[in-house]
């Protein structure tokens, strides 16, 4: 098999894993269990860190995607797939950034001289947080696709 088809196709795996972990998060939180939806949602970060890394690797080792091959149809789904991606990192990214400041309140801690969280910052970590999960959900749906249309091709 290609070398790329092999590297897609661990990246396929590798975002199952992302939306796995990230609905095991959802799924916590909703539990109550803040520890385990953080570690959930921290590992999810990571696989998403180590695809990234791995992507560049791939790009200077394998070079780049030839498009020209691709339908149009196709294009439209990897454009469609990449805008699900850049929406996960940001709205992940975001969702970091308030819940480590979440992480300094009693909410977290347990502490009662630490401050309480503001509804706003807990509503605003929740949104970013669902739009991150439900970008990385579509992002896999249309790798799906992405991938089956490279294997025809190959």
């Amino acid at each position: 098999m290609d070398p790329k088809l092999w590297f897609w196709t661990l990246a396929l795996a590798n975002m199952a894993a992302v939306v796995a972990l990230a609905a095991r998060g959802v799924r916590a939180i909703r539990a109550g269990e803040v520890a385990r939806h953080r570690r959930s949602m921290t590992a999810a970060g990571w696989l998403v860190v180590a695809f990234l890394g791995s992507f560049v690797a791939k790009s200077f080792t394998l070079g780049p995607e030839n498009l020209a091959l691709w339908s149009a149809p196709a294009r439209i789904n990897l454009w469609v797939h990449e805008s699900f991606v850049a929406l996960m990192l940001v709205a992940g990214g975001s969702a970091l950034v308030l819940g480590r400041r979440i992480a300094r309140t009693r909410r977290v801690t347990g502490r009662d001289a630490d401050p309480t969280p503001s509804p706003a910052q807990l509503r605003r970590h929740r949104r970013f947080g669902w739009s991150a999960v439900v970008a990385s959900a579509l992002g896999f749906a249309t790798a799906c696709g992405i991938l089956a249309g490279m294997f025809a091709r190959a």
